[in-house]
């Protein structure tokens, strides 16, 4: 596995905001960061547990997959 990026929840704007309609959520591109730190803001009425909303999610990328 390699890190990939931590996504960290916010209510504040930021700059270069994508959104996603069908996820109800905003996002920054974690490629533009040097730490690879991708900025996400819940919407309103997103279909999310309170988790989600609150706590920075680390994410890695697998190189590969293998059966146990």
């Amino acid at each position: 596995m390699k890190y990939n990026h931590i996504g960290i929840p916010t209510t504040e704007r930021f700059d270069a905001e994508i959104g996603s309609a069908h996820l109800k959520i905003t996002v920054s591109d974690h490629a533009d960061n040097p730490f690879g730190i991708q900025w996400q803001r819940y919407w309103d009425d997103a279909p999310y547990l309170d988790r989600p909303r609150e706590l920075p999610t680390s994410h890695s990328r697998l190189t590969t997959l293998t059966p146990h």
